[in-house]
Protein backbone atom coordinates (compact mmCIF):
# COMPACT_ATOMS: atom_id res chain seq x y z
CA UNK A 1 0.00 0.00 0.00
CA UNK A 2 3.02 2.30 0.88
CA UNK A 3 4.79 1.61 -2.24
CA UNK A 4 1.36 2.20 -4.09
CA UNK A 5 1.09 5.84 -2.70
CA UNK A 6 4.68 6.70 -3.37
CA UNK A 7 4.21 5.45 -7.08
CA UNK A 8 1.33 7.62 -7.50
CA UNK A 9 3.29 10.94 -5.92
CA UNK A 10 6.31 9.77 -8.39
CA UNK A 11 3.60 9.63 -11.85
CA UNK A 12 2.22 13.05 -9.97
CA UNK A 13 5.48 14.69 -10.50
CA UNK A 14 6.80 13.18 -13.75
CA UNK A 15 3.65 14.82 -15.10
CA UNK A 16 4.01 18.04 -13.80
CA UNK A 17 8.04 17.84 -14.96
CA UNK A 18 6.48 16.70 -18.24
CA UNK A 19 4.23 19.64 -18.53
CA UNK A 20 7.37 21.91 -17.09
CA UNK A 21 9.86 20.56 -20.17
CA UNK A 22 7.71 20.97 -22.75
CA UNK A 23 5.90 24.72 -21.93
CA UNK A 24 9.54 25.43 -21.60
CA UNK A 25 10.34 24.28 -24.84
CA UNK A 26 7.67 26.30 -26.98
CA UNK A 27 8.26 28.87 -24.67
CA UNK A 28 12.24 29.32 -25.53
CA UNK A 29 11.24 29.61 -29.17
CA UNK A 30 10.15 33.06 -28.28
CA UNK A 31 12.51 35.93 -28.25
CA UNK A 32 13.41 37.12 -24.55
CA UNK A 33 11.93 39.45 -22.44
CA UNK A 34 14.49 42.88 -21.82
CA UNK A 35 15.47 43.53 -18.21
CA UNK A 36 12.11 41.69 -16.27
CA UNK A 37 11.28 42.30 -12.71
CA UNK A 38 13.12 40.24 -10.35
CA UNK A 39 10.55 40.58 -7.93
CA UNK A 40 7.47 39.39 -10.37
CA UNK A 41 9.37 36.23 -11.53
CA UNK A 42 10.38 35.43 -7.62
CA UNK A 43 6.30 35.65 -6.92
CA UNK A 44 5.45 33.87 -9.71
CA UNK A 45 8.39 31.18 -8.89
CA UNK A 46 6.59 30.76 -5.42
CA UNK A 47 2.99 30.23 -6.73
CA UNK A 48 4.32 27.41 -9.75
CA UNK A 49 5.73 25.48 -6.92
CA UNK A 50 2.54 25.61 -4.44
CA UNK A 51 1.38 22.58 -6.33
CA UNK A 52 4.42 20.24 -5.79
CA UNK A 53 4.17 21.14 -2.22
CA UNK A 54 0.28 20.30 -1.97
CA UNK A 55 1.28 16.80 -3.63
CA UNK A 56 4.02 16.43 -1.69
CA UNK A 57 2.09 16.46 2.06
CA UNK A 58 -0.82 15.38 0.70
CA UNK A 59 -2.89 18.02 2.20
CA UNK A 60 -5.68 17.02 0.41
CA UNK A 61 -5.96 14.36 2.85
CA UNK A 62 -8.92 12.81 0.32
CA UNK A 63 -10.26 9.34 0.85
CA UNK A 64 -12.18 8.88 -2.18
CA UNK A 65 -9.63 7.92 -5.03
CA UNK A 66 -12.58 9.23 -7.86
CA UNK A 67 -12.07 13.13 -6.05
CA UNK A 68 -8.07 12.64 -5.34
CA UNK A 69 -7.70 11.88 -9.00
CA UNK A 70 -9.92 15.12 -9.70
CA UNK A 71 -7.90 17.01 -7.57
CA UNK A 72 -4.99 15.90 -9.19
CA UNK A 73 -6.00 16.84 -12.64
CA UNK A 74 -7.16 20.53 -11.13
CA UNK A 75 -3.70 20.95 -9.93
CA UNK A 76 -1.46 20.06 -13.11
CA UNK A 77 -3.43 22.38 -14.94
CA UNK A 78 -3.52 25.18 -12.21
CA UNK A 79 0.41 24.49 -12.42
CA UNK A 80 0.47 24.67 -16.25
CA UNK A 81 -1.65 27.61 -16.26
CA UNK A 82 0.77 29.35 -13.26
CA UNK A 83 3.88 28.09 -15.21
CA UNK A 84 2.74 29.68 -18.50
CA UNK A 85 2.07 32.85 -16.51
CA UNK A 86 5.49 32.37 -15.11
CA UNK A 87 7.51 32.09 -18.96
CA UNK A 88 5.79 35.27 -19.71
CA UNK A 89 8.26 36.73 -17.43
CA UNK A 90 10.79 35.62 -19.72
CA UNK A 91 9.73 35.55 -23.36
CA UNK A 92 7.96 37.55 -25.92
CA UNK A 93 5.13 34.94 -26.24
CA UNK A 94 2.28 35.39 -29.11
CA UNK A 95 -0.72 33.51 -30.57
CA UNK A 96 -2.13 31.11 -28.54
CA UNK A 97 0.51 30.37 -25.67
CA UNK A 98 -0.04 33.42 -24.82
CA UNK A 99 -3.72 33.10 -24.01
CA UNK A 100 -2.71 29.88 -22.41
CA UNK A 101 -2.18 30.72 -18.66
CA UNK A 102 -5.79 32.76 -18.67
CA UNK A 103 -7.93 29.50 -19.61
CA UNK A 104 -5.99 26.80 -17.80
CA UNK A 105 -5.84 28.68 -14.06
CA UNK A 106 -9.50 29.42 -14.10
CA UNK A 107 -9.86 25.98 -15.26
CA UNK A 108 -7.47 24.31 -13.17
CA UNK A 109 -9.25 26.40 -10.10
CA UNK A 110 -12.94 25.43 -10.86
CA UNK A 111 -11.47 21.49 -10.77
CA UNK A 112 -10.28 22.30 -7.74
CA UNK A 113 -13.27 23.56 -6.13
CA UNK A 114 -15.50 20.90 -7.46
CA UNK A 115 -13.33 18.23 -5.80
CA UNK A 116 -13.02 20.38 -2.86
CA UNK A 117 -16.74 20.50 -2.87
CA UNK A 118 -17.52 17.01 -3.52
CA UNK A 119 -15.33 16.13 -0.53
CA UNK A 120 -16.83 18.00 1.85
CA UNK A 121 -20.68 16.66 0.29
CA UNK A 122 -19.07 12.95 0.74
CA UNK A 123 -17.16 13.87 4.65
CA UNK A 124 -21.24 15.35 5.41
CA UNK A 125 -22.47 11.81 4.20
CA UNK A 126 -19.75 9.63 5.97
CA UNK A 127 -20.80 11.67 9.17
CA UNK A 128 -24.48 11.39 8.86
CA UNK A 129 -23.81 7.27 8.00
CA UNK A 130 -21.56 7.31 11.35
CA UNK A 131 -23.92 9.21 13.40
CA UNK A 132 -27.07 7.32 12.57
CA UNK A 133 -24.95 3.83 13.00
CA UNK A 134 -23.93 5.30 15.91
CA UNK A 135 -27.70 5.96 16.75
CA UNK A 136 -28.13 2.55 15.81
CA UNK A 137 -25.78 0.68 18.16
CA UNK A 138 -26.89 3.00 21.21
CA UNK A 139 -30.93 2.12 20.82
CA UNK A 140 -29.50 -1.85 20.51
CA UNK A 141 -27.95 -1.51 24.03
CA UNK A 142 -30.41 0.60 25.81
CA UNK A 143 -33.27 -1.96 24.00
CA UNK A 144 -34.81 -5.62 24.38
CA UNK A 145 -33.88 -6.81 21.50
CA UNK A 146 -36.84 -9.32 22.17
CA UNK A 147 -39.82 -6.80 22.80
CA UNK A 148 -38.51 -3.45 21.77
CA UNK A 149 -39.05 -2.17 25.18
CA UNK A 150 -35.92 -0.32 26.67
CA UNK A 151 -34.00 -2.72 29.13
CA UNK A 152 -32.85 -2.88 32.56
CA UNK A 153 -29.56 -1.39 31.98
CA UNK A 154 -31.42 2.04 30.61
CA UNK A 155 -33.73 1.84 33.29
CA UNK A 156 -30.92 1.78 36.03
CA UNK A 157 -28.81 4.11 34.07
CA UNK A 158 -31.73 6.90 33.48
CA UNK A 159 -34.45 6.03 35.59
CA UNK A 160 -33.12 8.66 38.72
CA UNK A 161 -32.23 11.00 36.10
CA UNK A 162 -35.55 11.21 34.85
CA UNK A 163 -37.59 11.04 38.20
CA UNK A 164 -35.13 14.13 39.09
CA UNK A 165 -35.88 15.75 36.11
CA UNK A 166 -39.59 15.39 37.30
CA UNK A 167 -39.39 16.78 40.39
CA UNK A 168 -38.19 19.67 39.36
CA UNK A 169 -41.31 20.74 37.61
CA UNK A 170 -43.27 19.09 40.53
CA UNK A 171 -45.04 16.45 38.01
CA UNK A 172 -46.97 13.42 39.27
CA UNK A 173 -45.26 10.21 37.96
CA UNK A 174 -46.81 6.88 38.28
CA UNK A 175 -45.63 3.73 37.74
CA UNK A 176 -47.16 0.32 37.00
CA UNK A 177 -45.39 -2.83 37.66
CA UNK A 178 -46.36 -5.57 35.04
CA UNK A 179 -46.17 -9.65 35.33
CA UNK A 180 -47.21 -12.76 33.16
CA UNK A 181 -49.52 -15.13 34.98
CA UNK A 182 -48.39 -19.05 34.56
CA UNK A 183 -45.37 -17.70 32.11
CA UNK A 184 -43.57 -20.53 33.79
CA UNK A 185 -46.08 -22.90 32.53
CA UNK A 186 -45.81 -21.49 28.89
CA UNK A 187 -42.79 -22.39 28.83
CA UNK A 188 -42.34 -26.00 30.68
CA UNK A 189 -45.19 -26.69 28.11
CA UNK A 190 -44.65 -25.08 24.93
CA UNK A 191 -41.19 -24.04 24.98
CA UNK A 192 -39.16 -21.03 25.04
CA UNK A 193 -40.25 -19.98 21.43
CA UNK A 194 -43.77 -19.94 22.70
CA UNK A 195 -42.78 -17.81 26.04
CA UNK A 196 -41.31 -15.25 23.23
CA UNK A 197 -43.63 -14.99 21.07
CA UNK A 198 -45.90 -14.11 24.38
CA UNK A 199 -43.14 -11.61 25.64
CA UNK A 200 -43.02 -10.10 22.13
CA UNK A 201 -46.71 -9.80 21.68
CA UNK A 202 -47.08 -7.98 25.63
CA UNK A 203 -43.83 -5.73 24.18
CA UNK A 204 -45.74 -4.47 20.86
CA UNK A 205 -48.97 -4.07 22.61
CA UNK A 206 -47.50 -2.17 25.85
CA UNK A 207 -45.22 0.37 23.25
CA UNK A 208 -49.25 0.79 21.08
CA UNK A 209 -51.05 1.68 24.07
CA UNK A 210 -48.30 4.26 26.24
CA UNK A 211 -48.28 7.84 25.01
CA UNK A 212 -44.56 9.32 23.78
CA UNK A 213 -43.75 10.40 27.22
CA UNK A 214 -43.95 7.22 28.62
CA UNK A 215 -40.98 5.27 29.69
CA UNK A 216 -41.76 1.05 29.07
CA UNK A 217 -39.15 -1.23 30.02
CA UNK A 218 -38.81 -4.87 30.47
CA UNK A 219 -37.37 -5.54 34.09
CA UNK A 220 -36.65 -8.49 33.33
CA UNK A 221 -38.00 -12.49 32.40
CA UNK A 222 -41.69 -11.96 32.30
CA UNK A 223 -42.01 -8.25 34.36
CA UNK A 224 -42.49 -4.80 32.80
CA UNK A 225 -42.24 -1.12 33.83
CA UNK A 226 -44.21 1.38 32.62
CA UNK A 227 -43.28 5.07 34.42
CA UNK A 228 -45.77 7.40 32.94
CA UNK A 229 -44.39 10.96 33.46
CA UNK A 230 -47.05 14.01 34.27
CA UNK A 231 -49.54 11.14 35.55
CA UNK A 232 -51.58 10.70 38.32
CA UNK A 233 -53.19 7.66 38.89
CA UNK A 234 -56.36 7.75 37.15
CA UNK A 235 -54.95 8.45 33.96
CA UNK A 236 -52.09 5.54 34.34
CA UNK A 237 -54.72 3.19 35.69
CA UNK A 238 -56.66 4.06 32.37
CA UNK A 239 -53.52 3.25 29.94
CA UNK A 240 -52.74 0.29 31.65
CA UNK A 241 -56.12 -1.25 31.32
CA UNK A 242 -56.31 -1.13 27.85
CA UNK A 243 -52.81 -3.00 27.74
CA UNK A 244 -54.50 -6.07 29.90
CA UNK A 245 -57.23 -6.07 27.43
CA UNK A 246 -56.12 -6.02 24.45
CA UNK A 247 -53.47 -9.05 25.25
CA UNK A 248 -55.54 -10.95 27.35
CA UNK A 249 -57.01 -12.34 23.98
CA UNK A 250 -53.50 -13.04 22.30
CA UNK A 251 -52.05 -14.31 25.72
CA UNK A 252 -54.61 -17.17 25.75
CA UNK A 253 -53.41 -20.77 24.97
CA UNK A 254 -55.10 -24.29 24.96
CA UNK A 255 -54.89 -25.49 28.88
CA UNK A 256 -53.45 -22.98 30.01
CA UNK A 257 -54.89 -19.50 32.05
CA UNK A 258 -52.42 -16.90 31.22
CA UNK A 259 -53.15 -13.28 31.93
CA UNK A 260 -51.25 -10.02 33.67
CA UNK A 261 -51.42 -8.97 37.37
CA UNK A 262 -50.33 -5.42 37.89
CA UNK A 263 -49.05 -3.10 40.21
CA UNK A 264 -49.97 0.59 40.01
CA UNK A 265 -48.62 3.07 42.67
CA UNK A 266 -47.17 6.77 42.85
CA UNK A 267 -44.04 8.45 42.93
CA UNK A 268 -43.14 9.92 46.28
CA UNK A 269 -40.72 12.95 46.53
CA UNK A 270 -37.31 12.33 46.79
CA UNK A 271 -38.08 8.72 47.10
CA UNK A 272 -34.74 6.54 45.84
CA UNK A 273 -35.90 5.06 42.31
CA UNK A 274 -34.85 1.40 43.75
CA UNK A 275 -37.54 1.35 46.34
CA UNK A 276 -39.67 2.97 43.71
CA UNK A 277 -39.61 0.19 42.02
CA UNK A 278 -39.61 -2.17 45.23
CA UNK A 279 -43.04 -0.76 45.95
CA UNK A 280 -44.40 -1.41 42.53
CA UNK A 281 -43.37 -4.73 42.48
CA UNK A 282 -45.11 -5.99 46.17
CA UNK A 283 -48.46 -3.94 44.89
CA UNK A 284 -48.23 -6.38 41.80
CA UNK A 285 -47.77 -9.62 44.27
CA UNK A 286 -50.38 -8.95 46.03
CA UNK A 287 -52.26 -8.84 42.44
CA UNK A 288 -51.20 -12.37 42.23
CA UNK A 289 -51.86 -13.39 46.26
CA UNK A 290 -55.30 -12.24 45.33
CA UNK A 291 -56.35 -14.31 42.60
CA UNK A 292 -54.12 -13.23 39.67
CA UNK A 293 -55.31 -11.42 36.26
CA UNK A 294 -55.78 -8.03 37.96
CA UNK A 295 -54.64 -4.85 38.74
CA UNK A 296 -53.88 -3.91 42.30
CA UNK A 297 -53.64 0.44 42.86
CA UNK A 298 -51.79 1.33 46.01
CA UNK A 299 -51.02 5.02 46.52
CA UNK A 300 -48.54 6.74 49.33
Amino acid sequence: MKNLKLSKRLISYLILTAITLILIYFDSTFEKVKNPSSKDIISEFLICTQPIIWIYFEKSGFRNSNHCHLMLDGIIILYSGILQDLMDEFYEIEGVLAELENVLIPIGLIIISIAIISRFLEEEKNIKKISKQTEEIYNKSIRDSLTGLYNRYHLEEHLKTILDRLIDIDADVSVAFIDIDNFKAVNDVYGHLKGDEFLTMLGTEINSCVRESDYAFRYGGDEFLIIYPNTKVKEALAITERVKKNISTSLKIKGIKSSLSIGITTYQRFENYKNLIDRADKIMYESKRNGKNQITIVTP
